[in-house]
């Protein structure tokens, strides 16, 4: 049996695979050779690009407001919602037809052809066009620009906040900002419980700007209802009132505070400078400032109601405690007068008040003593922030009683060298009112769904006794009755008041010939007073100026037709 030989390769095939582990090798050698450089050229060369650009490979939280919650009046009636809106933004990078959507967006924004360039051809994968655009609005701008393949536009929802009454009560409500946060009134105290609690979202973005991965960290929550102590119907019939007297009276200002005495809920909070709250950007600083809580004035006569109540209550005089009341009392080298120097004779202490007669106050407030007195102010609330939930409040000015002097004590009994504000005054009054009681004043009625969390009134302190609040009501309805109050008469109603004319003191000049502060403060029914309205008008220039015949006026015009809006009953007249 024959042996097979082993067979012989062929000389061209061995060459030809030598050829090959040749070329695999070199193969290997150049990848190897090509990624080590490619190492050192992204380690070495490039390596603080590549830092930074790795650096700008970020993760980050950001958060998404959700819808802010809505704030109503006392009645359930909706004064500032959030509606469904859409922003729009523009990516550059990868827009097209720029000077098509410039066109598009001029159109339906009415924004300025200048400033939309700025923005469209800003290097940017995300530029701001418009924060708060209605649906309709940016269906449009959407269907026009696919229609012309006009691209690079970014629409996001989102929400928009809206006051359905306009301008009603717009001193009080105050307006958010384009971050949806709130920048005056009750938008701004309790911006934290209406917007409630942001989504938090964990974004991974890449170097180019975009968005490659997101996660919700934790879910946010919906910001609080509020209902507040305002009464829509109320709230119109003294804006109306007061606007009536700003222009009856050529006056420069002029608001009226309405109250609940018997809780300190503000009913109403008008004012003759009011503003569109959906186009605030609009408005001036004069316009958004609340008056009731950041005007400081002198009090004139009305103040004889706390100096009165503070002689009473103390037992430095009677109702009919006599005292002279004519013209002219010389206090610390000064003399002072009643106005328009009427002398009045020998007068009972009742009669003081009912008429308004500086002088006898004067002795009153002698009688009474500096420390008593200005204890009693203290106790009333008079230089300190009364505590309502509304930016901008005003303390005050009442000096310390180690400051006072003779004339001090004189020039304070009848509502000179103090300043207060509306809030502060008609809180004073309040508590003459309801017995002796002084109380916050109330913004907000109640929180949540349908207000149940209830804000509960809160009372301070015992201001005084109350008999010696019910003596001052009943000397305070002779100020109505046929005092200098008569023009504030209600029909039908027993209403008790005191007028007050202030003449302004201006920094650096003193007290002003011709400009004046004319004020009225009043409640109804005087037995049991359930509405206390004040009524301040700033330099009436018609005449006269008295704050009886303007504001009571004005008084008289909102109580008449608040009695029929909340159907008071008529009470006996006494």
């Amino acid at each position: 049996m024959s042996k097979l030989s082993p067979p012989q390769q062929n000389p061209r095939v061995r060459r030809t695979i030598g050829w090959r582990v040749f070329l695999v090798t070199l193969f290997l050698v150049f990848v190897t050779l090509f990624l080590i450089g490619r190492l050192v050229q992204l380690q070495v060369v490039e390596h603080n690009r590549w830092l930074a650009m790795a650096s700008s490979i970020q993760e980050r939280t950001i958060e998404v407001p959700p819808r802010r919650a809505t704030i109503y009046d006392r009645n359930g009636i909706p004064l500032a919602f959030d509606v469904k809106a859409t922003a729009i933004a523009i990516d550059s990078f990868n827009m097209t037809k720029p000077e098509t959507l410039i066109a598009i967006l001029s159109e339906e924004l009415a924004l300025p052809v200048a400033a939309l360039e700025e923005w469209v051809y800003r290097p940017s994968y995300f530029t701001w066009i418009e924060r708060k655009v209605n649906l309709e609005t940016a269906r449009a701008i959407n269907q026009r620009a696919r229609e012309v393949s006009a691209y690079g536009l970014i629409f996001i929802d989102t929400w928009k906040r809206c006051y359905p009454e306009g301008a009603l009560a717009s001193n009080v409500i105050g307006f958010v900002g384009i971050d949806g946060h709130g920048l005056e009134g009750v938008e701004l105290a309790f911006d934290e419980l209406l917007a409630g609690e942001p989504t938090q979202l964990h974004v991974v973005e890449g170097a180019d700007g975009r968005t490659y991965h997101t996660e919700i960290i934790s879910a946010g929550e919906p910001g609080e209802k509020l209902y507040l102590t305002l009464d829509v119907r109320l709230q119109f019939i003294c804006e109306e009132a007061i606007d009536h007297g700003v222009t009856r009276f050529k006056a420069n200002d002029g608001f009226i505070v309405l109250l609940d005495p018997r809780n300190g809920d503000v009913l109403a909070m008008a004012q003759d400078r009011r503003y569109d709250l959906n186009r605030f950007t609009e408005s001036t600083p004069a316009q958004r400032r609340n008056l009731a809580v950041g005007f400081l004035f002198e009090p004139g006569s009305a103040f004889k109601a706390f100096s009165g109540l503070a002689a009473l209550d103390c037992g430095a005089v009677a109702v009919e405690d006599h005292f002279n009341g004519n013209d002219g009392i010389r206090v610390a080298g000064h003399t002072m007068h009643n106005a328009e120097h009427h002398s009045f004779g020998t007068v009972t202490f009742g009669q003081i008040i009912e008429d308004s007669i500086n002088t006898g106050m004067i002795r009153v407030a002698q009688r009474l003593g500096e420390e008593r007195f200005h204890r009693f102010l203290v106790a009333a609330g008079f230089g300190q922030k009364t505590g309502i939930a509304l930016p901008g409040e005003e303390a005050g000015i009442l000096r310390d009683v180690k400051d006072w002097s003779k004339l001090a004590l004189a020039a304070t009994s009848i509502g000179q060298s103090v300043g207060v504000t509306g809030i502060q005054l008609a809180r004073g009054m309040c508590a003459v009112a309801n017995g002796g009681l002084l109380l916050t004043p109330r913004i907000v009625q109640g929180v949540g769904e349908t207000g149940m969390k209830r804000k509960e009134p809160v009372v301070l302190r015992q201001v005084a006794s109350a008999t010696s609040c019910t003596t001052m009501r009943g000397l305070l309805r002779r100020v109505v009755e046929s005092g200098t109050g008569t023009l504030a008469e209600v029909e039908g109603f027993a209403v008790a008041g005191k007028t007050g004319t202030s003449q302004k003191a201006l920094p650096g000049r003193g007290y002003v010939d011709g400009k004046y502060t004319s004020l009225f403060a009043g409640f109804l029914p005087v037995d049991e007073p359930s509405y206390l309205a004040l009524v301040v008008l700033d330099e009436v220039k018609t005449t006269p100026v008295w704050g009886g015949y303007t504001a009571g006026q004005i008084f008289q015009e909102a109580a008449s037709r608040l009695v029929m809006v909340e159907h008071v009953p008529p009470v006996a007249m006494r």
